[in-house]
């Protein structure tokens, strides 16, 4: 379950049952709506970014994000919290991942076993992401092309997909898409630990300066953009309800 309104994961939640159903309904916004999708198991998960010019045929994918999942491993000793706050990576960052576990905090971990910290894959909510722009082939433009050519005006932004094996990406099948980011998205490989703050700025300018020239296209065509009240107003409500949804898990 998700909310028809958000963005950075906010008030992502897998049901497992009606009990979990209620719950997540019963501290849900009154009036807002909730999207259910089928969940979809796999690790492996990425952020595709697109951009295609208006009126062009093929367009191309200038960033690929890598998202893992940060995990720890039981000792038979230590809590959660301790595995947790013991981490190199996580216990820098204890408030994404205590919350969210606060029912297991105290309980022991057998050895071996691995406890899951994060389960959306957004970076604010505790994934790692990794550039993995080199890894783009020809035959995953031409999937997506002709997927932004289906959507119909598509011309920028990213797809949130998940998988089992990522040479299938690279050849253009074998992934389902969780989520499309539309003129609000970023290239989110500019959140990889190692990359360089000068090439995230460029990456950012870049990415902009196309954005630009495609709403400019638009209006050219007679597309209409919302006026700045309408978007401040879009803006302030969505960051609103995004501290009344339930939590991340």
């Amino acid at each position: 379950a998700k909310p028809d309104l958000g963005c950075r994961g906010a008030g992502v939640r897998r049901l497992h049952d009606h009990a979990d159903l209620a719950d997540y309904i019963a501290d849900f916004p009154a009036g807002e709506t909730i999207i259910f999708q089928q969940y979809i198991a796999h690790e492996g998960e990425a952020g595709i970014f697109y951009i295609r010019r208006p009126n062009a045929k093929t367009g191309r994918i200038p960033s690929i994000t890598l998202k893992y999942f940060p995990w720890v491993e039981g000792d038979g000793r230590r809590t959660l919290r301790e595995l947790i706050m013991d981490d190199e990576r996580a216990g820098e960052v204890p408030h994404l991942y205590l919350d969210r576990h606060q029912d297991r905090l105290d309980e022991i971990i057998p050895a071996g076993e691995a406890v899951r910290l994060a389960f959306a894959g957004s970076h604010s909510r505790g994934a790692i992401f990794r550039d993995g722009s080199h890894l783009v082939t020809d035959a995953m433009r031409a999937t997506f092309d002709e997927i932004s050519h289906a959507l119909g005006g598509f011309h920028f932004g990213r797809f949130d997909i998940r998988f089992a094996d990522f040479e299938d990406v690279r050849n253009g099948r074998g992934f389902t898409i969780l989520e499309v980011n539309g003129a609000g998205a970023e290239a989110t490989h500019i959140w990889d630990a190692r990359a360089r703050l000068g090439d995230a700025y460029r990456s950012l300018r870049e990415q902009y300066r196309l954005l630009f020239e495609i709403g400019a296209a638009n209006r050219r065509a007679g597309v209409r953009p919302p006026s700045l009240r309408s978007m401040w107003r879009a803006m302030r409500r969505e960051a609103d309800l995004t501290t009344a949804y339930p939590p991340t898990e």
